[in-house]
Parts: structure tokens; C-alpha cells; sequence
């Protein structure tokens, strides 16, 4: 079974997390929040487990303070790192109409992160968009997707692939239930 990070996360848990990285910084609470485009209450409220926050706000933290997204729910290693079938971590975020999100490589890895997104039938139409520091590469393993990365809109197939830089807005849609992409990225974003 996989390790679920679903409603209710463990926001006291990502909370202290996310309090440690900014405090290891030496970055203000008005500082990071300015960085967001967030209330310093809503951070403060976010750190202190108070709320659960959006999967938006939880990537503009976590990029602002340059961290990412999956140390918050697990501690890397400096060993190899097998992760079977099954017992993957995955997030389904509250805020993302149904979409979820596997961890395919460790957390241990700092300049490559791999992740599964599956597109359900209720996420045919996600309009989070994205952006970020680095490179992603991803390919269609079923379904199939509509992407949109920069202005151009691009429709992909089983086993078509994509790269970007991915400092360019970019979001997903499944044309299909069950439509399933891998993505590298370099450095992690989530």
C-alpha cells in the first residue's frame, strides 16, 4: 500500500519542517511570506500546524526557501534508496481536482527528482500552473495529456516525451481517465 500523503497531512509535522528551513536561513517571517505573495499570519498559521495549506502556497514556501517539496514528509539518507511498488509516497493535494502525485526517487537525491503524476478521471481539467527553477523531462506512460508549457499548447501520446525549461508556466490536463506521466526534474521541485 502506498505511503499516502493525503488529507489530513501531518501539517504540524510540515510545519516544524518548514520553521527549521526558514530559521536555518535566518529569514524573516515577513520576508518569506513577501516572497510567496502570503500574509505573514497565514505563514506563521502554516508553521505552527494551524492549517493545511494549498498546493500552491506549500511550493511557493518550499521555493522560496529552496527545499523540496517531498523533505517535508520523509528524511533523506545517504545510502541507496529502493523504493518498491507499492510503497511509494504519494501526495493527492486537497486543492488539485483529483490529481496526485508518486515519488519515484528518494528524497536523498538534491539535483534529480522523479515523480509519477496521474491525471484521474475527476483531474481532466487541472489548471494549477506550475513554475519553477531547473529542467523537466517528461513522458506519457498511458492516457493521454494536453500540456501547456509557455504559450504554445502541446498534446502528448503514450511514449511521446517533452522537455522544457521550467521557469516557463506550465500545466497539465488529461484528455483521458487514467492518463499517467513521468517527469524528471532538475533540481527538485517537489
Amino acid at each position: 500500500m502506498p505511503n499516502e500523503i493525503a488529507e489530513p497531512l501531518d501539517v504540524v509535522e510540515i510545519g516544524r519542517r518548514l520553521r527549521e528551513a526558514r530559521a536555518a536561513r535566518s529569514l524573516s517571517l515577513d520576508t518569506v511570506s513577501a516572497a510567496c505573495g502570503i500574509s505573514p499570519s497565514l505563514l506563521s498559521q502554516v508553521e505552527r500546524g494551524k492549517v493545511t495549506p494549498s498546493l500552491a502556497t506549500l511550493h511557493s514556501i518550499t521555493q522560496v526557501l529552496n527545499i523540496a517539496m517531498f523533505d517535508l514528509f520523509g528524511s533523506p539518507a545517504d545510502r541507496p534508496a529502493l523504493i518498491r511498488a507499492g510503497s511509494r509516497n504519494v501526495i493527492r493535494p486537497p486543492d488539485s481536482g483529483g490529481v496526485s502525485y508518486e515519488l519515484l526517487s528518494s528524497g536523498q537525491l538534491r539535483n534529480l527528482q522523479m515523480i509519477e503524476m496521474h491525471l484521474g478521471g475527476e483531474a481532466r481539467s487541472f489548471d494549477h500552473v506550475l513554475s519553477h527553477a531547473g529542467e523537466e523531462c517528461l513522458i506519457v506512460t498511458s492516457g493521454s495529456a494536453r500540456i501547456k508549457v509557455g504559450t504554445e499548447e502541446l498534446t502528448l501520446h503514450v511514449g511521446d516525451s517533452l522537455s522544457y525549461v521550467a521557469r516557463l508556466p506550465h500545466q497539465f490536463q488529461g484528455l483521458e481517465d487514467g492518463t499517467r506521466l513521468i517527469i524528471s526534474m532538475t533540481p527538485p521541485a517537489f
